[in-house]
């Protein structure tokens, strides 16, 4: 009996860590989660890159702070045969996310810098800082912007949607601005297209699919062309990420198909 009682607590014990260690916020966000992602020529169905990645929640006093960081290899934008390193800072605020700074250092083979973007948001001044610069840390493109709204980046597009899944079509969850690495920033809309069944390796999953439509202002006539943008995440909370169909990083860029190929929730 004694040994009995002894491995109840230790049950409940565990239990008590996994729901804790699985705690989701009003973002949707997890304490700590990781995994892998595919990504894939939506023209010839090829390879293109693989990434791992892991999002992890840092309490700072009455703030919620959540660090993105990944690894790439494979191909990313016009560049070959490389490998990117994505640093992004995000924090939640009333149930949305916003993106503080994202960096993206992007390197040969042998670990030599050939691009650094990096995106800073100071919502005090509300301007977007871009920076663009090259391995020897010369700066190739600089630009400031306005904040307009809600705004995000493509490397912390899909946690900020989780919010947008949630609130289907209601009031102030139909609309976001996106910077691109163009850079340029798109107003866009939120199209729910409705509940579909993936086919993953990490199994079938009941998802919603949604249709980014960003408006294009001058380039408007450019749409015809432009492939159109889903993304996909599960139907029930916490309504994570599972895939990405759409243009790689701005106008003419590479048309990618990108899923989660692995997830792994890690308790802390």
């Amino acid at each position: 009996m004694k040994y009995l009682k002894l491995i109840l607590v230790a049950c409940f014990l565990f239990m008590v860590d996994l729901g804790y260690s699985e705690e989701i916020s009003k973002a949707f966000m997890y304490k700590y989660e990781s995994g892998e992602v595919i990504y894939i020529n939506k023209k010839d169905s090829n390879m293109r890159a693989k990434e791992s990645f892991s999002i992890e929640r840092i309490p700072q006093q009455e703030r919620l702070i959540y660090k993105y960081t990944s690894h790439g290899e494979g191909s990313y934008d016009k560049y070959k045969d490389i490998v990117w390193d994505v640093t992004a800072e995000m924090e939640e605020k009333e149930g949305f996310l916003y993106p503080l700074e994202s960096i993206r250092v992007i390197k040969d083979k042998q670990g030599h810098i050939i691009v650094t973007y990096d995106r800073r948001y100071d919502y005090n001044k509300q301007k977007i800082y871009y920076t663009m610069s090259d391995g020897q840390g010369k700066i190739i493109k600089d630009r400031e912007f306005s904040i307009k709204g809600k705004t995000v980046d493509d490397d912390t597009l899909t946690s900020f949607l989780k919010t947008f899944v949630a609130h289907l079509n209601q009031y102030g969850y139909q609309t976001f601005y996106l910077l691109s690495s163009e850079p340029e920033i798109y107003k866009t809309n939120v199209k729910v297209i409705g509940p579909e069944v993936l086919d993953l390796p990490i199994g079938k999953i009941n998802t919603i699919k949604l249709r980014l439509i960003p408006d294009l202002g001058n380039l408007e006539v450019m749409g015809s062309i432009i492939p159109p943008t889903f993304v996909w995440y599960t139907e029930k909370g916490p309504h994570d990420w599972l895939k990405y169909e759409g243009l790689e990083t701005g106008i003419l860029s590479a048309h990618i198909i990108t899923y989660i190929s692995k997830k792994e929730p890690t308790l802390k």
